[in-house]
């Protein structure tokens, strides 16, 4: 008898589960909901778009759906204990095991320019008695830092916070030598940018425009480059009240009426392959996009801190999963000679023409950024027509016919 979907998309949790769900359930003391029935429980939630825990404790005790799939009903005071039962530790755990059983294609023409991750936060609103989460005197909300893997399109790093905590502490606790760290103005310091440095890490910051510095070498910047962007200029600076004297190079130019300063410590990169570097940088918008409207992440089950990263951790495990089952479906359902085409397009993306490919030789914007993008597409993107698809076909067999619809966009 095939496997159904649930089963099909969950696989890579259940050896996790086998090892070491009894500890956890002996070290958290639960003896009505097990950590390994409480995870599957709350994905099935997510997949199902059940908004609140009494809606889940509700459709899983009418779902056929819900009994084929052993998600067993549950009190909602047992529900809602999970979330404080178990510690928050044993879901970012299980959120590395899972990374380390999935089998994620890579962007060849990113993975040549190094490891790039994107680094954000984003707020999520709260209830005013969470007093943890403690953010402006008239309302709580919550931050979700994320440090995002563009190399496979997945986040590598998260933390659920009060909102007002430092985004700047969170990159510096997971930095790590040799990887690109890409960020927006509010991110970068003349203390961060040094201690990237020392550790030797790397970076691709926008800065504001005040700050005042002194250029110490200007390069000419080549003639090929989009034409929608003017005003470029490549210099090496030195920042007037950084202490350490650091010597950066920057990378300024405008699209449109707006302005752009970069900043990296990074020397192998051509101007071109900096600004562009940058503007995946909007990749980690789209993931919070997702997470908040395409799979509901904006309502939160639980107020608790442990609780709110738990469903984070939860999250993040669904988005990988989604993209794993896709990445198998694309090419299990297409042609021999359909996947031949993809996997020719894919090793043609190399960082050997990666400034031919990403050229747009016009003058908008929006076509231009349009191209870049376009190496996203289709095998690294969930939509919410594929997401809503998951939830009719979870409790189906998966055969050759579920595989053929989730094999398209």
């Amino acid at each position: 008898m095939a496997a159904n979907t649930f089963e099909t998309l969950t696989f890579p949790l259940q050896k996790y589960f086998e090892d070491k769900g009894k500890a956890i359930d002996e070290q958290s003391d639960s003896r009505k909901l097990f950590f390994a029935d409480f995870t599957m429980t709350m994905l099935f939630a997510f997949i199902k778009q059940l908004k609140s825990l009494r809606k889940i404790v509700n459709f899983v005790s009418i779902s056929d759906e819900a009994d084929k799939l052993s998600i067993n009903p549950v009190a909602f005071s047992t529900l809602r204990d999970g979330f404080s039962r178990f510690d928050s530790k044993h879901f970012f755990d299980l959120y590395r095991y899972v990374l380390t059983q999935v089998k994620l294609l890579k962007i060849q023409s990113i993975d040549e320019l190094g490891l790039l991750q994107c680094v954000d936060g984003s707020i999520f609103p709260t209830i005013s008695s969470m007093e943890w989460a403690e953010y402006k005197t008239t309302k709580n909300a919550i931050r979700l830092h994320v440090s995002f893997c563009l190399n496979q399109m997945i986040p590598l790093e998260f933390l659920g916070t009060k909102a007002n905590h430092s985004e700047r502490s969170f990159l510096l606790d997971i930095a790590k030598k040799g990887v690109t760290y890409i960020a927006d103005r509010g991110y970068f310091s003349f203390d961060l940018a040094h201690k990237l440095t020392h550790i030797g890490a790397f970076f691709v910051f926008r800065i504001k425009e005040n700050i005042k510095y002194t250029v110490g070498k200007t390069f000419i910047v080549p003639d090929e480059m989009p034409k929608c962007l003017v005003g470029i200029s490549h210099t090496l600076i030195k920042f007037d009240n950084d202490k350490n004297k650091e010597i950066y190079r920057m990378v300024k130019f405008n699209v449109g009426e707006s302005s752009f300063i970069l900043l990296t410590n990074r020397l192998d990169l051509s101007v071109l392959q900096i600004i562009i570097i940058y503007v995946y940088r909007w990749q980690i918008e789209l993931l919070f996009k997702f997470i908040k409207r395409v799979i509901n992440g904006i309502h939160l089950f639980n107020h608790s801190k442990n609780g709110v990263n738990i469903q984070f951790c939860l999250l993040m495990i669904l988005a990988v999963l989604y993209l794993n089952l896709k990445q198998f479906c694309f090419f299990y359902g297409k042609t021999e000679a359909e996947n031949v085409k993809i996997n020719q397009e894919i090793k043609g993306l190399s960082s050997n023409n990666i400034e031919d490919f990403n050229t747009y030789n016009g003058y908008s914007p929006d076509l231009w950024v349009n191209s870049l993008n376009k190496i996203f597409n289709g095998l690294w993107k969930i939509s919410s027509y594929w997401v809503e698809n998951i939830a009719t076909l979870i409790a189906k067999p998966f055969d050759y016919q579920t595989i053929t619809i989730l094999a398209s966009d």
